[in-house]
């Protein structure tokens, strides 16, 4: 009997060890599987090219580990809080499209992961239970099972990934939850470098895009740029025969436009004569006689004369002209005619015309634009040519007296005195201009105030002038273009006055003008008004259309003045009031100026000791989804409660603040009081999610310290940074951009977040969008005015939308002030707004008020 028992033994024994072996094989099996499984993960970034390829391999990859017919891979966007179900294979429910507010999807089983950050198996049994707590919501066909695990990065959900039966036969375990997890944590690794590689590819792509356009527009403008400086060297060349001249302007000009048929006519002012210099035409078979001189008439090149405009028609507009009684009746081989004038400092030298006789060559609005562009240059040409045919003519003629007088210009008493002559000039007289320096000026002004005092009848005025935009000639074009532009301009300011008149160079682009002798007060305002007009005109200077301007201070005698520097420095003051009232303008000084200068130096003490009181606060305007309405955030904007001067509004106070630098301890409190502000509404009335967006002016991106101070205000009001915006405009990217990157960069890992506002405004520049580290970018308030009646402000909102979403940047509309810009703002993606159509800026109690209405109506973010 023992011997039997000890038989079974072994054969127990036996067969115990052969199912240890199987189970080991099985073991080695799964974990075989396993480590093939993640090999293939790891091997998918480099295999697959697409994003959506990759998502299809980690399917197929899952499902040779488990059962996962239904499965689907959701993304998240934490800053945003959206979703974005990027993969979806389902037997039962079909995919949700488009990009899903987080908050929409509260209370399903793929929130619960991505707040929990934990994977969950929901069974029937654990589904009752969360639907019992009130936990989880119907979303979506209930099936038998769900397993869902987080896509974590750094510490963060990005995204989700879950299985689903729909049948008993199929029932998940925590085997297979944990299998899950582990390929999750290998997705997540090559999902990032994929969507990295598809940043970077789409960004390559639409800076490829961007330098063909430039590298297309760079070579038109080379060949522009080419033909005027061919133009220029004609009219340098004295040499050249004339007709010579007009066939060479003629070959350049076809080489931009189809030019077959073209010809040039001067116009004789003074006998109302068209003068047919060169021409050349396919199709009149009498060139003499259809291009001679003719008298001023109802022909097309008239039309162009009388309007000084270019004119484009085709056969059938000028037909119209014809039965109108404008013009007489047009050819009829004619399908295409284009006309420009010739001007030169404002006087009309002639026509310039093409015209085509086939139907494949019909000039556009293009050409039109072109030839016009080119004509400013060909008048500038002709100009020139007959001024140098006049002076070589001057030349030979000065040679002959040279000839004639050279006995006595070699006498030495002669030479001394025009010596001395010269001297006497140039110590009275500016040495760029010629004109007479302040000294003379400064003589003639008190000689006139004597004469007032002997002779009460005897009036004069000054006129002090300062060019508008001239800091721009000097930088764009240098100085040298700067100087010949303030000698045409000395030249043609003593044309405009009278010979008893003086004009004078204070120095820089300063000019002064006395005026003697007057009757009326209106006979300075006619001067003022031909100044105006005159430098309101564009300029060529080096083959360079310059745009320039004038402000003007007017000043009339007055029996009160005794000193002339006096009356400088008045006439002074009135030109400065004329500049900042809009430019190009001119105003007679009062007394009125004297009190706005008093005005300016009491605020500026007043918003010193302001900011010591602490006085300026916050009101705050609502920043709301568009699409719902929904309460994201405010930005705060600066006001002033004065002891002394009551509420002052920002337009009042602020343009002094930023020209004496008082702006950045304004912002300074403004940031401090609205964080505050906002960290009170968030513990009062629940809604942890607000944020508030504050205005730095650009000079306080340049301080290191920003940071610093910036950390100081968050951790004294208690606010996160992630509750905080700061904007910017583009001026501060384009100054000191070393240190704003390195402010920005240092604000960005503190948690705040970076806005651009204004954008669209300025320079626009996708340069420092890539390299800057933007959240939004703002949309300036000029685009959004009345959009649905601009269809070039809607062109021009949309491309920024899409440019901010290419870049992940979302976009809020800014001074939204009806439905109708709300809506289309919304149609064209962009996802936030502000705006008096939705509520003005106000106090912190109204705001507080607003809150809680939109707390009640469920139309916040908590």
């Amino acid at each position: 009997m023992g011997k039997i028992d000890n038989k079974c033994d072994q054969q127990t024994e036996v067969t115990n060890h052969s199912e240890d072996i199987e189970l080991l094989r099985q073991k080695n099996d799964d974990l075989q599987a396993r480590y093939t499984a993640l090999f293939r993960l790891n091997q998918l970034s480099q295999e697959c090219d697409e994003l959506n390829h990759f998502y299809a391999q980690v399917h197929r990859t899952i499902a040779s580990l488990m059962t996962a017919e239904n499965l689907f891979i959701v993304l998240y966007d934490q800053t945003f809080s959206l979703l974005e179900f990027v993969y979806y294979i389902d037997e039962v429910d079909e995919c949700p499209e488009g990009k899903i507010d987080f908050a929409d999807y509260e209370g399903s089983f793929t929130s619960l992961v991505i707040e929990s950050k934990q994977p969950l198996l929901v069974t029937p049994e654990i589904d009752q239970q969360l639907q019992d707590n009130a936990l989880v919501k119907e979303f979506g066909v209930r099936g038998t099972d769900w397993l869902g695990v987080p896509l974590l990065h750094n510490d963060l959900v990005i995204g989700v990934i879950a299985v689903q039966s729909y049948s008993e036969s199929v029932r998940y375990q925590e085997a297979d939850l944990k299998l899950l997890t582990f390929a999750a944590q290998h997705v997540v690794g090559a999902m990032v470098r994929l969507q990295d590689q598809q940043r970077l590819k789409n960004a390559v792509n639409a800076r490829t895009k961007e330098l063909m356009a430039q590298i297309r527009e760079r070579e038109k403008a080379e060949v522009l740029q080419e033909s005027l400086y061919k133009i220029s060297e004609l009219s340098t060349d004295v040499n050249l025969d004339i007709n010579t001249f007009y066939s060479s302007v003629h070959d350049i000009i076809g080489k931009l436009i189809n030019a077959k048929n073209f010809f040039i006519a001067k116009y004789n002012i003074e006998e109302e004569l068209l003068e047919f210099c060169y021409y050349v035409d396919q199709k009149k078979d009498d060139l003499i006689e259809e291009f001679k001189p003719r008298k001023l008439s109802n022909r097309f090149s008239e039309l162009v004369l009388r309007n000084r405009k270019t004119v484009l028609l085709s056969y059938e507009d000028m037909l119209e002209l014809y039965k109108q009684g404008k013009t007489q009746k047009p050819h009829k081989n004619i399908y295409s005619w284009l006309g420009v004038p010739l001007i030169y400092s404002d006087k009309l030298l002639g026509v310039m015309v093409i015209q085509s006789y086939e139907s494949k060559t019909m000039y556009t609005e293009g050409d039109a634009e072109l030839l016009n562009f080119v004509s400013n240059h060909v008048s500038a040409a002709i100009k020139r040519r007959e001024l140098a045919d006049f002076e070589r003519r001057s030349h030979e003629l000065l040679e002959q007296q040279v000839k004639l007088r050279t006995l006595a210009l070699e006498d030495e008493i002669t030479q001394r005195k025009q010596a001395e002559k010269l001297l006497k000039h140039t110590a009275a007289h500016d040495s760029l201009t010629g004109l007479p320096n302040r000294t003379v000026f400064i003589d003639l002004l008190s000689h006139a105030i004597a004469s007032r005092k002997r002779n009460t009848d005897f009036s004069f005025a000054v006129l002090f002038l300062d060019l508008d935009r001239f800091k721009v000639v000097n930088d764009s074009l240098g100085h040298h273009a700067g100087d010949t532009l303030l000698k045409i301009i000395a030249t043609e300011l003593q044309s405009i006055v009278r010979e008893k008149d003086t004009v004078a160079r204070l120095g820089g682009d300063e000019f002064v003008i006395l005026i003697e002798d007057i009757d009326t007060q209106g006979e300075a305002f006619d001067v003022a008004d031909r100044i105006t007009e005159f430098l309101s005109q564009p300029f060529t200077i080096e083959d360079q259309l310059v745009y320039t301007g004038t402000s003007i201070g007017i000043l009339f005698d007055d029996d009160r003045y005794d000193s002339a520097d006096l009356m400088l420095r008045d006439a002074d003051t009135a030109m400065y009031h004329a500049k900042d009232s809009g430019k190009g303008r001119y105003e007679v000084f009062d007394a009125s100026m004297h009190k706005k200068v008093q005005h300016a130096l009491s605020m500026e003490a007043d918003i010193r000791e302001a900011i010591s009181k602490q006085e300026f606060i916050p009101y705050f305007q609502p920043i709301l989804r568009l699409d719902n309405e929904e309460l994201r955030g405010f930005e705060a904007l600066a006001r002033w409660q004065s002891d002394k001067r009551g509420f002052v509004y920002p337009n009042d106070f602020i343009p002094l603040a930023e020209e004496t630098a008082l702006i950045q301890a304004i912002d300074m409190q403004i940031i401090e009081k609205a964080c505050q502000q906002v960290r009170t509404w968030q513990l009062d009335l629940g809604c942890s999610e607000l944020y508030v967006s504050c205005n730095l002016f650009s000079q306080q991106f340049f301080s290191s310290n920003l940071p610093n101070q910036i950390k100081r205000i968050l951790q004294r009001s208690g606010l996160a940074p992630k509750n905080l915006r700061i904007e910017l405009t583009e001026r501060a990217l384009l100054e000191n951009t070393e240190i704003v990157l390195t402010n920005m960069q240092a604000l960005k890992e503190m948690g705040v977040k970076l806005l651009l506002d204004d954008f669209g405004t300025g320079y626009s520049s996708l340069s420092y969008l890539h390299r800057f580290p933007l959240d939004v970018l703002k949309i300036d308030r000029s685009f959004i005015s009345n959009v649905h009646e601009h269809d070039n402000h809607r062109a021009i909102i949309k491309t920024i939308v899409d440019l901010a979403t290419n870049l992940q940047m979302a976009t809020v509309g800014e001074g939204i002030e009806n439905l109708a810009d709300a809506e289309l703002l919304q149609q064209m993606d962009c996802m936030y707004g502000q705006g008096y159509y939705f509520a003005k800026p106000m106090s912190a109690v109204q705001a507080s008020a607003y809150i809680q209405e939109k707390i009640q109506s469920n139309s916040i973010l908590k």
